[in-house]
C-alpha cells in the first residue's frame, strides 16, 4: 500500500499533465499525446493497472498509439503501476531509462530558506506572456508550448512566479494546488543566469506561499543525482518516490525487436 504523498503526488501531477493534452485510454493505462506540438513532456503513457498477463498487450496499444503519430513512446512509472515487472518487461520490448526522477517532498512544518538576493514576483494572470517566454527559453521548448499553457495555466490553483536578476526576468516557476498538495514545477533559469541562485529563490517563494495556503505538503519532480535535486535539499525538500522514464524511439517503419507469440 503506497503511502498518502505517493498517491496524491501521483493523482495531482497526472491530472495537471493531463490538462495540456489529449488523453487515450488503453485499456489499463493511459496514453498523453498533442497532435501538433512534438516535446517529450506531452508524450507519455501513464496510470498502468493491469494484471501481468495484460501488460504486453497494453505496450503493444501504447507502441501502436505512438507509431501512428510518429513520435517516440515513453512510459512513466511510479511505485503505483503494476504489474511490479513492467520495467523489465519495457526493456526486453526495447525501451530505455532515458530519465530516473525522483519525487520530492517539503512537509508544511519545513521553512524554507529564502534566497534574499533574487527578486522573485507573483505575475497575475495579465502577465502570462513574459513568464510563458522565460520558461520556454529557459527549457528549450518551442514557443507552441507557451501559447498552449495559457488557457491551461489561468486558474484559480495555479500560481506563476517570475525571477529577476537586475531587473532582468531570469527564471520561472509555478504552484498548482489540490487534494492538500502544493506541486511545484516548471522550475527552469535563463542559461545566461544560472548558478546565481534564481532556481533557489523561485521554488523557496512557491514553498513558502505552499505553506501560508495551508497545504499539507509540498512536492516537486527532479532528475535523481541531478545539481538541482541537491538545491531542492537545501531548501528543506527530501527524496519520496522514484518517476521512472522508459523511451522507445517510434516511427510508422518501426520494428518491434521481441518476438511475437503465435
Amino acid at each position: 500500500m503506497s503511502d498518502p504523498f505517493t498517491a496524491t503526488f501521483e493523482r495531482l501531477w497526472i491530472g495537471f499533465r493531463a490538462s495540456w493534452c489529449d488523453s487515450h485510454d488503453l485499456g489499463g493505462a493511459t496514453a498523453f499525446s498533442h497532435e501538433k506540438i512534438k516535446v517529450g513532456m506531452l508524450h507519455r503513457v501513464v496510470q498502468i493497472d493491469v494484471p501481468g498477463a495484460m501488460a504486453d498487450t497494453v505496450i503493444d496499444r501504447a507502441l501502436a498509439h505512438f507509431r501512428e503519430r510518429d513520435f517516440e513512446c515513453a512510459f512513466t512509472l511510479s511505485p503505483l503501476d503494476r504489474p511490479a515487472d513492467l520495467a523489465e518487461r519495457l526493456k526486453s520490448r526495447g525501451f530505455k531509462l532515458e530519465l530516473p526522477a525522483t519525487a520530492m517532498r517539503c512537509d508544511r512544518g519545513d521553512q524554507p530558506v529564502l534566497t534574499e538576493s533574487i527578486e522573485v514576483e507573483e505575475l497575475d494572470p495579465g502577465r502570462y506572456g513574459v513568464w510563458a517566454a522565460t520558461m520556454c527559453r529557459s527549457f528549450g521548448f518551442p514557443d507552441s508550448v507557451g501559447a498552449l499553457g495559457r488557457k491551461v495555466l489561468d486558474i484559480p490553483e495555479v500560481r506563476l512566479y517570475l525571477g529577476y536578476v537586475g531587473r532582468q526576468p531570469a527564471g520561472t516557476a509555478l504552484l498548482y494546488s489540490r487534494y492538500g498538495l502544493g506541486c511545484v514545477d516548471f522550475i527552469g533559469t535563463l542559461p545566461q543566469y544560472r548558478r546565481r541562485g534564481v532556481a533557489s529563490a523561485v521554488t523557496a517563494r512557491a514553498v513558502a506561499d505552499s505553506h501560508s495556503m495551508h497545504n499539507r505538503w509540498t512536492g516537486l519532480e527532479v532528475a535523481a543525482g541531478s545539481a538541482a535535486e541537491r538545491v531542492y535539499r537545501r531548501i528543506g525538500f527530501r527524496p519520496v518516490h522514484n518517476r521512472l522514464r522508459y523511451v522507445r524511439s517510434m516511427s510508422r517503419t518501426d520494428r518491434d525487436p521481441a518476438p511475437r507469440a503465435g
